[in-house]
This record gives C-alpha cells, sequence and structure tokens, in this order.
C-alpha cells in the first residue's frame, strides 16, 4: 500500500472518529447552565428540560437555531467530501484552504446560535457541550492551519531553490 493511500485511509478514520465525537457531543453534553446559580444542566435533545422539548425554550428556538444545528452537523461531511474531490483533482492548496474556512465558519455559526439562546445572561451561560464543539472545530482548524503552513513552506522552498539554480 503507497503511502498516501495510507495517509487517505488514516485521514478518514481520523474524520470519522471526529465526526462521531461532535454527534455524540451535540446529543449527549449539556450545551447551557439554567439559573442564577447556573445548576441546572440544559442538553438539546435529552431530559424533559430539554431545548427542543421544554417550554421555556420555545419563544428562544426558532428556524435560525435549528438551522445553525442542522449546519454544524452537515458542514464537517460537506467540508470532508469537497476536500477529498479537490485533493484528487490535484489542488491540495485549495483543498485544506476551504477546509480551514468551513471549520471556521462552523465556529462562528456555533457562537452564534449559542449567544442567540443566551440572549438573558442572568439565567443562561455557555455548558461544556457548546465548549467541547468548539474545541472539536478548533482542533480541526489546526490540523488544516498546520498543513497550509507545510505546503507554503515547501512552495517557497522550492521557489528558492529554482532561483538559486537560475
Amino acid at each position: 500500500m503507497s503511502e498516501t493511500k495510507q495517509k487517505g485511509n488514516f485521514r478518514f478514520i481520523w474524520e470519522l472518529g471526529l465526526y462521531v465525537i461532535l454527534v455524540l457531543v451535540l446529543v449527549g453534553l449539556p450545551f447551557l447552565k439554567y439559573g442564577t446559580s447556573y445548576q441546572s444542566p440544559v442538553y438539546l435533545f435529552l431530559n424533559h428540560d430539554s431545548i427542543f422539548v421544554s417550554r421555556s425554550f420555545q419563544d428562544l428556538v426558532n428556524a435560525y437555531f435549528i438551522i445553525s444545528l442542522i449546519l454544524l452537523v452537515v458542514l464537517p461531511v460537506i467540508s470532508y467530501f469537497v476536500h477529498y474531490f479537490l485533493v484528487k483533482k490535484g489542488y491540495v492548496f485549495l483543498a485544506s484552504l476551504q477546509s480551514l474556512l468551513m471549520y471556521i465558519s462552523c465556529i462562528i455559526i456555533l457562537i452564534y446560535a449559542m449567544a442567540s439562546l443566551t440572549v438573558d445572561k442572568e439565567y443562561f451561560g455557555m455548558d461544556s457541550g457548546g465548549y467541547a464543539c468548539l474545541f472539536l472545530f478548533s482542533v480541526h482548524i489546526y490540523i488544516d492551519w498546520r498543513h497550509l503552513k507545510q505546503l507554503i513552506k515547501r512552495r517557497n522552498s522550492s521557489i528558492e531553490e529554482n532561483q538559486a539554480a537560475e
């Protein structure tokens, strides 16, 4: 098996693992803390006091929030497939750049979605689920940023070598 196929398989396993963790975080971890002392955790889907079931969130949970959550689940999948397609076509730099920008947009969408729920600062605050999603997206951003740096360094060193040879 060639080195590129091994890297491709490792990247797929890595992406799949991070995606499964993201879905588990969205389903299983509390996203908000409720109350003045922040003692009550609020989940997206679990418990009777969840964001999608509870009456206290009926005014806050609107189409914008639901579309934001759908995008947070769908954008990483789209990013992986677009990255794979661009690498197959030979556009490695563009593939890493689009992946980086896609995960930056995921972080921005997550921050705005959580800000729309935590409008009332006295009663709501972000909990571990929101921070875990931010961390997972940040890991993707760091990996793509590092790969972009390596591509730019490799390109610059080859340009310097060509200029020195002339």
